[in-house]
Parts: structure tokens; sequence; C-alpha cells
């Protein structure tokens, strides 16, 4: 008896020395578990930034001159996209800053179906059409990320045009009906949802709700949580993730007319931006100089994996003291 009870106390301490030499690992692991979509947010991120970077010369280009182009050959463009206009607000009662940019766009297509969804009726579409997607809706943290993300069910459900209260139309914005979804360029990079069209069941519309939950991620401030969760910046990174770019039309910034003053501007903005806390001043910042803190950011990952490489090195090359068992008691 005394002999097996030291037994299985060495057996025991040899199981305890081999998981302390591999607790890291294994902790890493258990981390890596508990927090993989996390993780995966963060490097779709990165490489979503170096996307832009390399490649943004490629996206295609929703401008009048293609349709215009088109004409002139005889060639017939489909017009996916139905005459439809949405907006959103809390309840039916628009403010009266934004009613005379809602009545412009409303003016410029007369013949267009026109809907404005308050948040009761932007929710019950979800709970009666996406009702997978409820809990996820009624659990964000802001209720921006609700509005942001209403605007993608309710375009690929219906389709037709989305336009923010705060846009104001100076010309017929018809012609986008001939391009399967289109969203204009933001700065510095990447794609803004604060007007989209889109035709029903569109394939990146369908991306774009599909991924919502993934990407619902607590991002330390307001402001990055909303523009990653459901805002400009998850609609870029969805773009570059998606395999049907060729179908995703960027509206030119000219036409766009938000960063670039220019009188072929079809719209103008007022520049709601009402749920921008004081956390976007930092981000702001971020944003400028994103750059210079990626490449410092890479270069401290580097040193600090290279740093920890070491300190796990030098703790594997010192030898375990054997664990001395007293006599067992029967």
């Amino acid at each position: 008896m005394r002999s097996r009870a030291c037994k299985m106390r060495e057996e025991a301490s040899h199981v305890l020395v081999h998981v302390m030499r591999w607790r890291w690992p294994l902790l890493s692991c258990l981390l890596l578990l508990m927090f993989w979509q996390y993780l995966y947010c963060v490097l779709m991120v990165g490489y979503n930034y170096a996307w832009w970077v390399l490649f943004s010369g490629t996206v295609s280009m929703a401008s009048p001159e293609l349709v215009e182009q088109a004409g002139r050959s005889g060639s017939l463009l489909p017009m996916p996209v139905p005459k439809l206009i949405h907006q959103t607000w809390k309840s039916k009662d628009i403010p009266e800053k934004w009613q005379a940019a809602s009545d412009a766009c409303k003016h410029l297509h007369p013949d267009y179906e026109y809907k404005l969804w308050t948040d009761t009726e932007g929710e019950e579409l979800i709970a009666t059409k996406f009702p997978w997607f409820l809990s996820t809706y009624r659990g964000y943290a802001h209720n921006i990320q609700r509005v942001d993300a209403v605007r993608y069910f309710i375009l690929y459900e219906f389709g037709g045009l989305y336009i923010d209260l705060d846009i104001h139309c100076l010309h017929s914005l018809d012609y986008l009906r001939h391009f399967n979804f289109t969203a204009p360029k933001t700065y510095p990079i990447g794609l803004s949802n604060d007007f989209l069209v889109s035709q029903p069941k569109d394939p990146f519309a369908l991306r774009l709700i599909n991924n919502l939950k993934t990407w619902n991620q607590w991002i330390l401030v307001k402001y990055a949580t909303v523009m990653f969760s459901t805002g400009p910046m998850f609609v870029t990174i969805q773009y570059v993730l998606h395999s049907g770019k060729n179908a995703v039309f960027e509206l030119p910034a000219q036409i766009y007319g938000k960063y670039v003053p220019s009188e072929q501007a079809y719209m103008k903005h007022l520049h709601g931006s009402s749920w921008h806390g004081n956390d976007a001043q930092y981000i702001f910042f971020l944003e400028h100089y994103w750059m210079q803190l990626l490449v410092v950011g890479g270069i401290c990952a580097i040193a600090l994996t290279y740093y920890l490489y070491l300190r796990y090195n030098r703790h594997l090359s010192v030898p375990y003291k054997r664990i001395e068992m007293g006599a067992a008691r029967v």
C-alpha cells in the first residue's frame, strides 16, 4: 500500500511538472478558444487597412458616365433596384432641421414610393422576417447600432435607396438603379453607410446582415464600437472580405459631395452625427495618424513576442527539482 501510494504521488508530481512547463501554451489555447471572435475581428481590421492602401484603385465606380456611355452605344443596362426611398427616425415626426432635406429627395423622385421607418416598425421587421437577429438587435448597447443595423435588413428585404435624414438631394439619383449595390466612399478609407442603394436580396446586403452578430464586439469606446460593429467600418471590412466585389460599387466622391466640394455633387450634407461623443476626437486622431500608429504597434508587437519567446525558452532550460514524497501512511 505504501509503495503504491508513493508511486501515485510520484506520477502526480510528474504530471504537475509537465503542466507547469506547458502552462503558457495551454493558457494561450484557452484564451484563443474564449476570444476567437474578438481576435478574428482584430486581424480583419488590420487586413482591411492593408487592402485599402494597396488595392483601393480596383473598386468599381458607380458613375453616371457609365450609364450615359451604355445609352449612346445602344446597350440596355438592367435596373435591378426598385423605385423605393427608405429613411428612418424614432417616430413619424421628422425634426424641422431635416424636413426640407427629406422633402427635396421626395420631390426629385416623384414616381418613387417613400417609406419612413420608425424604431417600432424597424423592430417589427426584424421580429417578423429575421427573428434569429432579434436578441442581438435588442441587446445593442447604443441605439445608433440599431439604427445602423436595421437599414441593412430593410435594403436586403425590399431594395431601394436608403438616405439619411441629413442628406439633401440636389439631383435625381435614378441612374444608381443600374447598379446592384452602391455605397459612398468615406474618409480616410472605405465605404460609408449614410447613403446606400441595393437590389432586393443582394449578396452583399446578405453578407452585411449575416455578419452583424460576429462583429457585435465592445471596442473600448462608443465611437469605435459603433463604427466597427454596425457603422461605416463594418461595411468597409465586409466589402474587403466579400468575394463578389465586382458587383459592389462606390459612389464617386464628386457625386457624394461630402469630402470633395464639387459642382457635380448630387447631394449636400447637413452633418448630423448627433451620436458622436467626446471619444470621437480620439478616434479622429487615430484615423489621421493610423499609418504611423500601425507601424509603431507592429514593432511593439514583434518586440513583445520576441521577449516572451526568450523568457519561455529560458524557463524550459531550467531543470525542475524532483519532488521528494514523504512516506505514505496507511
